[in-house]
């Protein structure tokens, strides 16, 4: 190793940076030798592509597995030639790249030198071309590891800084005359601070945090299974705690699914989210959470639900399935046709009130499935209304819209069958009420139930006025929770019909 100095020095935002290792005898900065995944990206590009290709071709994933057989670089091929990178799609570390800028605008010679596939490496120097040279993993070695640290000693004699991110870079740090960390572990972290080489700067890697996993469940979305509760409500059962178990129960086991889905459904969407504005936030856009490892904790959440929905009955679980089959549908296909997606969601909707009356079990009324099918009809297409919104103020002319079948000239049709659809919902509540509610004697006060009707014909509006003018940002139910006009409108019907009960 060459000799080299340094200075510590603590950066705002988590960053330990000391002056590059200097080749005493040139005066230069020595060469910098970049890791890739986990180092210069956020995310393991073996990994997502592997993920995407299982969802793109099932059997050509199953091929690659077993090339494993013949060695990590055939497999890492295999999976490259099913599922070619989009450049423009990864994560990069933008801290960490903003470090390489300065030290390549200082002179210093960088050098990507990555296990990834070759063809995934020169891409990475294309899109982003501050690296003097580029290896990665050919059909004749994988490039990791021992292997790695092996080339770095012959191809750079005179001594090098070397960047990664795990335990495996360990063998190459001990030969460095310094180390850039990237992420790594606190095991990681004090086995390089027991080497000889210095850290010449430390930077932040993934958040993994238990917000991040709250983020990607989409905890917040399980309001919407409250509707599991409206048959335990409406029958008058909330007293009867067998009633209120199995609800509880359900709510519980249809959280978990639907958290499941959505997860399947960030990891299927990952390309499109992370060229999105705001969804490159997401916890798997934004490489915090790896697919691979979000994927298997959507397969544990929907098996949990399902198990523990058996636990109430047969006929829950298989509603469940049900619901996972629909919503996986929706995901990877539905959600591109016009209208249909709109159907879907209202029915997905329907279907958490009949899972509700089949976990009790009790019989409800034709109505009330009516009304609710109509009024999510109507707050599913508000959402995509307001897209559309959105988008043609953004662009000139009749454009197609992104991941969707619409058009920013739907505007005027999606804005009248949404509010048209409204006014049946609330004619079905009305209707529900003189023909259901008024002859049960479980009502002392049904004419209470009109303040209902008035709440909701009131919040439905407002929820279309505020998609027209484009200032809808969220679902409708998720916007609900947190506007405190709704929280009053909501509290107000509540009122009403307690009344109507007591």
């Amino acid at each position: 190793m060459a000799n080299s100095t340094a200075t510590f020095e603590i950066v705002t935002g988590g960053i330990v940076t000391v002056a590059p290792a200097l080749n005493e005898v040139a005066g230069l900065p020595l060469p910098l030798i970049v890791d890739l995944d986990r180092t210069l990206l956020k995310t393991d590009t073996l990994i997502e592509q592997f993920v995407q290709l299982l969802f793109r071709s099932p059997m050509d994933a199953l091929v690659a597995l077993a090339s494993i057989a013949s060695g990590k670089a055939v497999f890492k091929r295999q999976v490259i030639d099913g599922a070619p990178v989009n450049v423009q799609a990864l994560a990069f570390n933008e801290e960490f790249v903003a470090y390489l800028h300065e030290q390549k605008a200082l002179g210093r010679a960088l050098h990507l030198v990555t296990a990834a596939d070759q063809r995934v490496a020169n891409s990475i120097a294309k899109h982003l071309p501050i690296f003097d040279s580029v290896v990665g993993t050919n059909s004749d070695h994988n490039l990791k590891g021992n292997h790695k640290r092996d080339y770095l000693l012959s191809a750079f004699p005179g001594g090098f800084v070397y960047a990664g991110d795990s335990s495996a870079d360990i063998p190459i740090w001990a030969v460095a005359d310094a180390a850039i960390i990237v992420g790594v572990s606190p095991s990681t972290r004090r086995a390089v601070e027991g080497l000889p080489c210095e850290i010449e700067a430390e930077f932040e890697g993934r958040n993994r945090s238990a917000k991040q996993w709250m983020r990607l469940m989409r905890v917040h979305q399980w309001s919407k299974n409250v509707l599991i509760f409206a048959p335990l409500i409406l029958a008058h059962l909330y007293l009867d705690l067998a009633a209120v178990r199995a609800a509880l129960v359900t709510f519980l086991a249809m959280s978990l699914m639907a958290s499941g889905t959505y997860i399947i459904n960030d990891v299927l969407d990952i390309v499109a989210d992370r060229n999105h504005k705001t969804k490159r936030f997401r916890p798997i856009a934004s490489g915090d959470i790896d697919a691979g490892v979000a994927l298997i904790a959507a397969v544990a959440l929907i098996l949990t639900g399902l198990g523990i929905s058996m636990a109430v009955s047969m006929p829950v679980a298989g509603l469940l399935v049900l619901y996972l089959a629909i919503t996986l549908s929706y995901s990877v296909i539905l959600k591109r046709l016009v209208m249909v997606d709109i159907f879907v969601l209202a029915s997905l909707y329907t279907l958490r009130i009949v899972i509700g009356v089949v976990a009790l079990p009790v019989v409800i009324s034709h109505w009330l499935l009516m009304f609710s099918f109509f009024f999510f009809f109507s707050l599913s297409l508000a959402k995509r209304h307001v897209e559309i919104v959105q988008a043609a103020r953004k662009s000139d002319g009749d454009v197609p819209i992104s991941g969707r079948g619409y058009r920013t000239g739907d505007a005027p049709l999606t804005l009248a069958t949404g509010v048209a659809t409204e006014m049946v919902a609330v004619l079905i509540l009305s209707l529900y009420i003189v023909n259901d509610i008024y002859p049960e004697t479980a009502y002392t006060r049904p004419e209470w139930l009109w303040g209902v009707v008035s709440m909701v014909l009131i919040w439905a509006s407002r929820i279309w006025l505020l998609s027209h003018r484009g200032e809808l940002n969220d679902d409708p139910v998720t916007f609900a929770l947190r506007d405190r006009s709704s929280l009053m409108i909501g509290a107000i019907a509540a009122t009403a019909f307690v009344v109507s009960v007591i």
